[in-house]
């Protein structure tokens, strides 16, 4: 009796790993990764020339966030210094979106921004959060 209550947790627990196996590959398969971001091809058209200078300003902003997290979680805490260290991220993420927001301007001048998907009213749009309720 023993080994056919064993059996039976076996197998149970054998379909929940590959009820979990089967929606990790699911998940990742249906929606974007987050490194990927959304689809926008007239945008990652547009930005095809400049990609080198984002990735640089993104990369250092990234790095001063791992320094700041480093610090944050050092035995040897000084919170001066922890300070100092959110600032220069901050700023590195200020000058990150500014530069990106500038050249989305500047797109926009040049006609290179205008997309359909923009003038759609609210509810007509595709990833309306609204619509996926009902």
């Amino acid at each position: 009796m023993k080994k056919e209550v064993m059996f039976f947790i076996l197998l149970i627990s054998l379909a929940f790993n590959l009820a979990f196996i089967g929606m990790f590959i699911w998940h990742r398969s249906h929606f974007p990764h987050f490194e990927e971001g959304p689809d926008f091809p007239h945008i990652r058209k547009s930005f095809q020339s400049h990609p080198d200078h984002l990735k640089s300003r993104r990369q250092e902003f990234i790095d001063d966030r791992r320094i700041f997290m480093d610090c944050i979680r050092s035995e040897e805490f000084v919170e001066t210094q922890a300070d100092s260290l959110l600032q220069n991220m901050l700023d590195k993420q200020y000058e990150m979106e500014k530069t990106l927001g500038k050249e989305m301007i500047e797109m926009r001048k040049k006609g290179e921004f205008i997309d359909d998907r923009f003038n759609r009213l609210p509810h007509e749009r595709k990833n309306n959060p609204e619509r996926r309720r009902k």
